[in-house]
């Protein structure tokens, strides 16, 4: 019998004492979080030692917004399940974004592609970028409905 690598793993809200750490963390990985809520985050929890996140941003629709995981923690499971918790916290009807430039784990996770055109219409900064036609984010979406059947 395979070990599950994820046992070990809680995921719960981020709360205010997590800022610091997600910070960290995002930070390793190239992501600002200046304008986000820590209250919007998830963490993925080993030990005492916060490990992953994910900020669930809910504007005009929901959108996983900087999501990270230690190296050392990666290709473990932590991502899908911080995606599943994201996905609980969601109406059945509700359509989950995200804009990646690693869009094979949103794939395995079931998103699916959208056309680039699609981008400036779902998000203002798309639209008023001048790079628009050169950028190098995927969009993608996730009918919750699908995910939950």
């Amino acid at each position: 019998m395979t070990p599950d690598p994820c046992k070990d793993v809680r995921i719960r809200r981020a709360g205010l004492q997590d800022e610091d750490a997600i910070e960290v963390l995002m930070s390793t990985c190239s992501f600002d979080v200046e304008g986000l809520s820590v209250e919007d985050f998830f963490v993925a929890i080993v030990g005492d030692r916060i490990v992953g996140a994910a900020c669930l941003e809910i504007g005009k629709f929901p959108e996983v917004h900087s999501m990270a995981v230690y190296p050392e923690h990666r290709s473990k499971g932590i991502e899908s399940l911080l995606i599943d918790s994201m996905v609980s916290e969601l109406d059945a009807d509700a359509i989950l974004f995200a804009r990646t430039t690693e869009p094979v784990f949103f794939e395995k996770t079931g998103f699916v592609h959208l056309d680039d055109s699609k981008k400036a219409e779902i998000w203002d900064d798309c639209a008023d970028c001048g790079r628009l036609n050169n950028c190098r984010q995927t969009a993608l979406r996730l009918d919750i409905k699908d995910k939950r059947r």
